[in-house]
C-alpha cells in the first residue's frame, strides 16, 4: 500500500471536496440542460458518429451551432464522456465538473510555486473547491471554466519553466495558454495581454532562452502551430467577428442612444462630448461596477430576483480575508509575484466590461485567481481566528446549498429551458402517432419573452441520426418548431400541438384533447400539450 505524506493527503482532500461539490446530483442540477449545453452535446455526438458537426462541417475549428460560433475545445473534450457514458446530462457536464475539480488542485500547486506556505496553498485550493462562483459554473458545460483551467495550468508550467530554466516547460506553458484562447472568448483578449505581461515582467529571468536557439525555435514553433489557425479563423471566417459583434459594448442600448455617430451640434460637443469619450466613459462605468462589494459578496450570481436575499461570488465570511489580502497586496513590498497579482487585479474584468451586459459573472470568471491570491494572503493573518472563520463558513455553505438547489431552480428554471426535456421525450414516444407535431419556440412564465431551440432537445434525447438530420435540411421528420397558431393549427388533422400558455389556453381545449399541462419550478404553467381530431 502506498503511504501518503501530509502534503499529498491535503491535495487528495482538496480534490475530493471539489469533486463532491461539482458531481453530487450533477445530472439534476442545474434543473435542465441549457441551450449551450445541449448544443455542445449534439455537436460532440455528431462528431463522434460522423466526424462532422450539425451543419455537416468536417472536424471544424469552430462550431456554428445556432449562429453563436462556439469555440471548439469543450465540444471535442465532450466526445470522450459521451463515448464512455452515452449521450446524457452527465456526459455533457462531465468535462466542466472534472476540470473544475482539477482546477482546485492546480491552484494549490500554483500558490506553492508562487512562494505561499503549504498550509496556505492548501487553503487556497480548498477555497476554490467550495467557492460559489466556481462551483456554480463548474456544474454546467461552460467554456469559461475550461479556459480558466488552461490559463492557470499554463501559468504554473511557465513559472516552473523560469525557475528550472527549461525551454520545454516554457513552451508547454505557452501551448496551454494558447489552448485557452481556443476555449473561450474572454481569453482571446486576456491571454495575449497576460503573455505580454509575463514576457516583460520576467524578462531578466528569461534571458536564458536565447542561449540555445534551437530549443527556442522549437517551442516557438509549437505555439505558432496553435495560433496560426486562430489567426486564420479571426481574419477569414465569421466565427470570432460575429461573436464579438453580438456581445460588444457598442450594442448596449444605454450607450447607443447617446452616441452622436459623427453628427455634432457644436465644436464644444465635438471636443468635450464626442463618441470616443462617451464610449470610454460607458466602459469605465461598467468596469468599475465589477469592484462593487455587493457584486462580490451578496448578489453577483443572480440566483434570486432583485429585492430578495441573494448569493455573491464569495461567501460573506470571505469579506474579511479578501479585504485584508487586498490591503497586504498594496502595502507588502516583499511579496513575491506582487506585480502579477496587481496585473490580474486590474486587468481581470476588462474583457467582461467590454461586453453589453452589466456585471457578467461568467465572462469575468478569469478574474477568480486574483481573489484566490488575496484570500490566501488574508488567511495567513487569521492565525487564532481560523476556527471562527471555518465555523461561519459552514453556515455560508449551507446557505449556498439552499440558494443553489432550492431558490435558484424555483425562480429561474425557465431560463434553463426547463420543460424541453419533457417535450423531447414525449415526442420520442409519440411522433409516429401523428401526421405532425408542432412545438413552440417561444415561452415564459410572465410573458412569451424567451426563445428556445426545441429541435436541439429532440435531437439530444431522441438520439436522432446526425447525418440524417443534416441530409434532411436540418429538419426532423414529422416535427415543426414554431409558435402555435391556435386558431388555424387546431383545425389540422391528427396533429399534436405543444405550446406555451400564451399560445394555447387550456380552457379553450376540449378536455378529451388536452394531453397534459407542465409547469415551471415556480408552479406557473409552462407548456400545454393537445391533439387535434
Amino acid at each position: 500500500m502506498v503511504k501518503l505524506n501530509n502534503w499529498q493527503v491535503g491535495l487528495l482532500i482538496v480534490f475530493t471536496v471539489a469533486v463532491f461539490f461539482r458531481f453530487w446530483k450533477l445530472s439534476d442540477f442545474p434543473v435542465s440542460l441549457s441551450m449551450d449545453e445541449v448544443s455542445i452535446g449534439n455537436n460532440a455526438y455528431s462528431i463522434l458518429k460522423t466526424g462532422r458537426d450539425e451543419w455537416g462541417m468536417k472536424l471544424p475549428l469552430y462550431f456554428k451551432s445556432v449562429g453563436d460560433y462556439k469555440p471548439p475545445v469543450n465540444v471535442y473534450l465532450t466526445i470522450l464522456p459521451i463515448f464512455l457514458f452515452g449521450l446524457s446530462e452527465f456526459s455533457v457536464r462531465f468535462v466542466s465538473a472534472l476540470v473544475g475539480a482539477m482546477t482546485s488542485v492546480i491552484i494549490v500547486l500554483l500558490l506553492r510555486e508562487m512562494g505561499f506556505r503549504k498550509s496556505t496553498a492548501l487553503f487556497g485550493g480548498f477555497w476554490v473547491a467550495i467557492n460559489p462562483w466556481h462551483v456554480h459554473f463548474s456544474r454546467a458545460s461552460f467554456e469559461a471554466v475550461t479556459a480558466l483551467f488552461f490559463v492557470i495550468l499554463g501559468l504554473l508550467i511557465f513559472l516552473k519553466g523560469i525557475r528550472r530554466k527549461s525551454h520545454y516547460l516554457l513552451g508547454f506553458g505557452g501551448v496551454l495558454l494558447s489552448i485557452s484562447m481556443w476555449t473561450y472568448h474572454a481569453e482571446r483578449l486576456f491571454t495575449p495581454v497576460l503573455v505580454l505581461f509575463l514576457l516583460v515582467n520576467y524578462r531578466q529571468k528569461l534571458k536564458f532562452i536565447f542561449e540555445k536557439r534551437k530549443k527556442l525555435l522549437i517551442v516557438v514553433g509549437w505555439n505558432l502551430l496553435l495560433l496560426a489557425p486562430l489567426l486564420y479563423v479571426s481574419l477569414f471566417t465569421p466565427a470570432i467577428k460575429t461573436r464579438a459583434l453580438s456581445t460588444s459594448i457598442l450594442r448596449d442600448q444605454s450607450l447607443v442612444k447617446n452616441l452622436h455617430n459623427g453628427e455634432y451640434l457644436s465644436f464644444g460637443e465635438f471636443v468635450f462630448d464626442n463618441d470616443v469619450y462617451l464610449i470610454f466613459r460607458h466602459f469605465l462605468g461598467k468596469y468599475l461596477n465589477y469592484y462593487d462589494l455587493r457584486f462580490w459578496f451578496w448578489d453577483g450570481l443572480g440566483m434570486t430576483p432583485k429585492g430578495y436575499p441573494g448569493m455573491g461570488l464569495f461567501y460573506t465570511v470571505d469579506l474579511v480575508i479578501i479585504l485584508v489580502g487586498i490591503r497586504r497586496l498594496f502595502v507588502d513590498k516583499k511579496l513575491q509575484h506582487k506585480k502579477l497579482m496587481f496585473f490580474w487585479f486590474f486587468v481581470g474584468p476588462v474583457s467582461a466590461a467590454l461586453t453589453m451586459n452589466e456585471q457578467h459573472s461568467l465572462r469575468a470568471l478569469i478574474w477568480l485567481p486574483v481573489f484566490v491570491f488575496t484570500a490566501s494572503l488574508g488567511f495567513e493573518f487569521l492565525t487564532k481566528r481560523r476556527r471562527v472563520y471555518f465555523g461561519i463558513l459552514v453556515a455560508g455553505v449551507l446557505y449556498f446549498g439552499d440558494m443553489y438547489f432550492r431558490q435558484y431552480p424555483f425562480y429561474y428554471s425557465e431560463y434553463w429551458q426547463y420543460g424541453h426535456k419533457d417535450i423531447a421525450l414525449w415526442i420520442c414516444e409519440n411522433k409516429e402517432n401523428f401526421n405532425e407535431i408542432i412545438v413552440t419556440d417561444t415561452f415564459g412564465s410572465e410573458a412569451p419573452i424567451n426563445t428556445g431551440i426545441p429541435y436541439a432537445y429532440v435531437l439530444f434525447y431522441c438520439k436522432e441520426d446526425p447525418l440524417a438530420f443534416f441530409e434532411n435540411g436540418r429538419k426532423i421528420k414529422g416535427v415543426s418548431f414554431r409558435r402555435v397558431d391556435w386558431k388555424n393549427d387546431s383545425t389540422r388533422q391528427n396533429t399534436a400541438l405543444i405550446g406555451s400558455r400564451w399560445d394555447i389556453n387550456p380552457n379553450d381545449v376540449h378536455p378529451e384533447k388536452l394531453v397534459k399541462v407542465t409547469k415551471f419550478k415556480n408552479g406557473k404553467e409552462a407548456f400545454v400539450y393537445t391533439e387535434t381530431n
